[in-house]
C-alpha cells in the first residue's frame, strides 16, 4: 500500500516537474528526506541479508534439537541395555531357558541401537557430535558380542573346564559394561 502511494506520488511529482530522469531522482531524493536512493537500496540488501541469515540460523537450530533428542533416546537405550538388559542375562541364577528368552528378547532392540546410532553419526550436525554416536555404538557391539559368547557358553552344555571358561566370560561382560558405563558418562552435548 505505502508503495503504490509513494509511486503516485514520485509520478506528480515528476509530471509537475517535467518529465526525465534528473526530476525522478530528484523526486526520490526529497521523499526519503534526502538520503540518497543507493542508501536505500543497500539498507534494504542489508535487511534481506540479516532474515536470511536469521531463518537459517533457525533451520539449523531445530535441526541440532531434533539430533539432540534423538541421540537422548539412544542413549538411554544404552543405559537400559548397560543398566537391565546385562544384569537380567549375567544372572548366574538364571535357567538356561530363562536366560535365553531374556537374551532373545534384548538382542533385536540393541541390533537396532546400534544401527540407530550409526545413522545419527552420518547426520549429526558437528563433527563432535558425528563422534558421539560412534563411540557409543562400539560400546554397545562390544557388551552385546561379550553378552553373546557368554550366553552361548552357558547353554551349550557342560564340558570339563568349562566353569572356567564362564567365569572369565563373565569377567569380561563386568569389563565390557564398565566401557559402556564410562562411555555413557562422557556423554554430554
Amino acid at each position: 500500500m505505502y508503495l503504490i502511494s509513494f509511486w503516485e506520488e514520485l509520478r506528480h511529482k515528476t509530471s509537475l516537474e517535467g518529465d526525465g530522469m534528473n526530476s525522478a531522482l530528484t523526486s526520490l531524493t526529497t521523499l526519503y528526506a534526502g538520503i540518497p536512493l543507493w542508501a536505500w537500496i543497500a539498507a534494504g540488501l542489508a535487511v534481506l541479508v540479516l532474515i536470511i541469515l536469521i531463518i537459517s540460523v533457525s533451520v539449523a537450530s531445530h535441526r541440532r534439537s531434533k539430533w539432540d533428542r534423538s541421540f537422548d533416546l539412544r542413549m538411554a537405550d544404552a543405559r537400559w541395555f548397560a543398566d537391565s538388559l546385562t544384569l537380567a542375562v549375567a544372572d548366574r541364577t538364571k535357567s538356561t531357558p530363562e536366560l535365553v528368552r531374556t537374551w532373545t528378547d534384548g538382542v533385536p532392540r540393541m541390533s537396532t541401537l546400534s544401527q540407530q546410532l550409526y545413522e545419527l553419526s552420518t547426520v549429526a550436525p558437528t563433527d563432535k557430535r558425528s563422534r558421539q554416536p560412534r563411540q557409543l555404538a562400539y560400546a554397545v557391539d562390544g557388551l552385546r558380542q561379550a553378552l553373546d559368547a557368554d550366553v552361548r557358553l552357558r547353554t551349550q552344555g557342560y564340558a570339563p573346564g568349562q566353569d572356567a571358561v564362564i567365569a572369565e566370560s563373565a569377567m569380561v561382560v563386568g569389563q565390557r559394561r564398565r566401557d559402556l558405563d564410562g562411555v555413557l558418562a562422557g556423554m554430554r552435548h
